[in-house]
């Protein structure tokens, strides 16, 4: 049993994410003037709130053991799709409708990777590298310039406020204690981490690996969808290649904030943690004017430091956990 000292130390380990976003806002604050104000803050969790839902269906994938390479594709496809049928195929639809279109539209993406691996049994990787490059070549397909001219109304979610408060923040909020409480308070979430954990253990438990493998890329898909609605709703526009490669950003955001590669261990609101600091990071680059192609840089230096993160947490919670 872990106790005393030990089950300190185990809680470090555990969020270890919010020890790194102390720290990486204490060099910030100390580099930047006037970096971290409540206004900056609230600015910096909107910037990222669209590649926080991509989070957070990355985590949920890697919590089952499982992993989506598509998800940014996803969004970007789903966001042209529907902006094509609101704005030249189907111009009689209210822009409303497109709110409640994006997220179905981006399940049933995500449905057609969860048939392939949890009924198929095709490798996940194999699965999502495949639609990957169909969702990417399909948003070119459709239009290769930018969607510019919309509806209003599907502006909203993405770029409305309320009370000064973007509305896109309280969205990335309340989806992440949503899936908190889905992961960590229901039986469907106990079988994601069962799965992640050990799925022939779990198949042999009576849990049903193949199904839950389904509707555990049908909720990432639908997250991408939403994802697609708030990057819509950011960029006033849909250009060709939005969300392009944020895939990569979104494995070190769920990675770093406490999510493990090897499954079954990690929670929504580390993630939001790793949401956090990827904005706080990007924030830090802005204002600071770094040159692009050094952060394209950077970018790939953050998913290697996620990595070695993960290895370290693994390490550190094994040396807590061994018997004395």
């Amino acid at each position: 049993m872990v106790i005393g000292v030990e089950r300190i130390k185990l809680a470090l380990v555990d969020h270890m994410i919010w020890i790194i976003i102390l720290g990486v806002s204490i060099f910030f604050c100390y580099t930047i003037p006037n970096f971290l104000t409540f206004r900056n803050f609230l600015f910096t969790l909107y910037v990222v709130s669209p590649l926080g839902l991509l989070v957070f269906g990355e985590a949920v994938c890697l919590l089952g053991g499982n992993m989506d390479l598509s998800l940014s594709e996803n969004a970007g496809f789903t966001a042209m799709i529907v902006g094509v049928i609101l704005v030249d195929w189907v111009t009689w639809l209210p822009g409303w409708t497109g709110i409640i279109l994006m997220p179905l539209v981006g399940a049933g993406l995500g449905a057609v990777n969860g048939f392939f691996v949890g009924k198929v049994k095709i490798n996940p990787f194999l699965v999502t590298l495949s639609t990957f490059l169909i969702f990417n070549w399909m948003t070119y397909y459709l239009r290769r310039g930018a969607i510019v001219r919309m509806p209003g109304a599907l502006l909203i979610p993405g770029g409305g406020r309320i009370g000064g408060i973007f509305i896109a923040i309280p969205i990335l909020i309340g989806m992440a204690i949503f899936l908190y409480f889905i992961l960590d308070h229901t039986r469907f979430g106990s079988h994601i981490r069962a799965i992640g954990g050990n799925s022939k253990a779990a198949n042999m438990l009576g849990i049903n690996v193949g199904n839950t493998h389904f509707w555990i890329f049908t909720i990432a898909g639908a997250l991408a969808g939403g994802a697609g609605l708030l990057y819509t709703g950011y960029l006033k526009c849909i250009p060709s290649t939005i969300a392009e490669g944020d895939i990569f950003l979104a494995f070190a955001g769920a990675i770093i904030g406490g999510v493990s590669l090897q499954g079954g261990r990690g929670s929504a609101i580390g993630a939001l943690g790793g949401v956090i600091l990827m904005g706080i990071i990007d924030a830090g680059c802005t204002m600071t004017a770094m040159d692009p192609a050094l952060r394209g840089v950077l970018n790939g230096l953050i998913l290697l430091a996620a990595i070695l993160i993960n290895k370290t947490r693994a390490s550190l919670r094994d040396r807590v956990l061994m018997p004395k």
